[in-house]
Formats: C-alpha cells, structure tokens, sequence
C-alpha cells in the first residue's frame, strides 16, 4: 500500500514506523518545521525547555520496546526525582503511585525522540494539508494518490480534512484544553529539592504544573542557573491565551516567587508557547471513529489520550488496522 499520514507528531511516526517495517510506502506530511508535534523542545539562550510533554512515562505500552530497546538510548536519562503536588504555597509528596512510575527525558530535550522515530522516513516538512480528494481508487494529497491516509492532528482538525471529502465521524464529546507553557530561565540556583515537578491535583491553581528542567535533567542551564517550564491551568488558559506575553511572564513569575523566593522574581530568559489544543479533556474510543476497510482513518489524541505513550498507542492501532485490511 501507498499511506498518507498527515502530522509528524508521536502519532504519526509511530503509525509511519510501523507501516514502513511492513513494506509499505509511507509519506508524512507535517506543517511545521520539526518533528514531534507537542513533543516539543525549544532552547532560549543558554537554556533548554521542554515545551510541551516534560517526560516520557512508558508504562508498559508499545512505546517501551521501541524507546528503550530499538532507538538509541546514548541520550536517554531516566528521570531521578518523583513529582510532588502544591497548594496553596505549600509543596508536599503527591499520589506515591504517579511518583514511582519511571519517566524519562533525553539529554538534549525531548525533540530527540520523534527525531529517533522518523530516522529513514520520508517526512515532508512545512507542508500544510488543508483538503483531501477522493478517488475512486483512494485518496489524493496535494494531488498524489494513496490507497490509505491517516490523520493525527488533534480533532477538531481532522474534522476539517474530513468534511473535505464528505466524510463525518463520532467525535462529538470530544474537548480540547488549551495551555499556555512559559518557559523561565533563572540567574540563580535552585534550592535542593525532592522532586523533579509539582502539579496542582485540583487543577484549579493558575500554576498547574511546574516542571524544573535543570533538575530534571542535566545540561538544561549553565552552572549556577535553573530553567523551569510553568504550565498554566485550563482556566487560566482560556481566559489569557491571546494575552501578552508580557502579561502571562509577570503573573507567572510572581507564581515562581512565592515558592521560590526574592531569587526567582526576575527571570534571565522568559518566553510563552502557545498549545490551543494541548489535550483532549474528553475522549472518544479508536474503534467508534474507524471502521474497519476505511481509506482514512484518525489516530488523533482524541481517540486514546493526551499522554505520549498513548498517542504512540494511536499510531500503532492505526498501523496494525490498515494491515489488518490487506491480509484480509
């Protein structure tokens, strides 16, 4: 078969690999300039943040083979210090069960993975797929024939390529959160600490989640120094996503402060990424939206889960069904 796959996110390598190793013929069309999706890396100056997905926590899904025994592993850290829960200005230990479920990072940012993944695929960058034709023989993209497509962007997008070629599916329950991540950089070292992160399990503090990434990780800030990316609550989010940036660094350094101290009251690098859909709040069943014989099916985040190993799970399923359709 001739496969399509629309995204270079966890996703779509994941399905992309797969299909590959089968024999198949494989192009992935992804919009931006990198692979990863929300598995994102950025580097400010002398700092380096994870964006999106902090850490990798296998949890026995198809993900572990693949991440710690078929990739390269030269780069992979596992990470040391558990997560802690905040309220209210105060840090404690959170749930022990989420703590001692082994996380892992790479040395150079979390980018490293799906850059692992798509290693001898053929991956078109900056290539932005708004529409798909069908054919009486499949389907076309950018007016190149494939007997199959897959889509991997978050819902409420491949609604939009769906309704290109008429086609609907059960994706009504289905809700995004937004999230804004702000990503800091500190002319001053952290304290010692227990954990790696902490995350406010009512999900109702602005601060959500804080991941320190030079604790994390070695190498993510000069000696001396400390990056952390702050992760802000849905509600937050959605209130201040077209804000400043400006604004959202304050309001969220006087966050860091109030934990932290005077110290971390002026950060030495400050940027915001912007996720509109970060992660699905709602999900839907793989099995609901694809019926078996289909000639494009959706392996969103919508259908598993927002967490890495899940979406990889997606990709997997969507692999394993479309060659389900051939030896049938």
């Amino acid at each position: 078969m001739r496969i399509a796959i629309v995204g270079a996110g966890v996703a779509g390598l994941a399905a992309a690999r797969d299909l590959h190793r089968q024999g198949h013929s494989v192009v992935i069309y992804e919009k931006s300039k990198g692979f990863g999706g929300r598995v994102a890396t950025r580097r400010v100056g002398p700092y380096t943040f994870d964006t999106g997905a902090t850490s990798i926590a296998p949890r026995g899904k198809s993900i572990e083979q693949v991440m710690l025994h078929e990739l390269d592993t030269s780069e992979l850290v596992l990470v040391e210090k558990p997560i802690y829960a905040h309220q209210y200005g105060r840090i404690f230990p959170g749930d022990m069960a989420r703590s001692q479920v082994p996380r892992y990072t790479y040395l150079g940012g979390n980018t490293k993975f799906p850059k692992l993944l798509a290693e001898g695929l053929e991956v078109r960058l900056e290539s932005t797929v708004d529409r798909l034709r069908a054919t009486n023989s499949g389907v076309e993209v950018f007016g190149e024939s494939f007997d199959a497509v897959i889509l991997t962007p978050p819902i409420p997008q491949s609604e939009e390529l769906l309704a290109t070629i008429g086609e609907t599916r059960r994706f009504a329950n289905v809700r995004y959160r937004p999230c804004l991540s702000v990503l800091l950089g500190f002319a001053a070292e952290m304290p010692e600490v227990r954990y790696h992160a902490i995350i406010d399990t009512e999900q109702r503090h602005p601060l959500t989640w804080l991941s320190l990434e030079s604790v994390k990780c070695p190498f993510r800030a000069p000696a001396g120094h400390t990056a952390m990316v702050a992760q802000l609550g849905p509600a937050y989010s959605r209130q201040f996503f077209d804000s400043p940036d400006l604004a959202i660094i304050e309001d969220t350094v006087s966050q860091i402060e109030r934990l932290y101290g005077p110290n971390f009251g002026t950060p030495d690098a400050a940027e915001v990424k912007r996720w509109r859909y970060s992660q699905p709040e709602t999900t839907t069943t793989f099995e609901s939206v694809n019926r078996p014989g289909s000639r494009v099916l959706v392996a969103s985040d919508g259908v598993t889960g927002g967490r890495v190993e899940l979406a990889y799970e997606a990709g997997v399923m969507a692999a394993k069904l479309l060659s389900e359709s051939v030896t049938v």
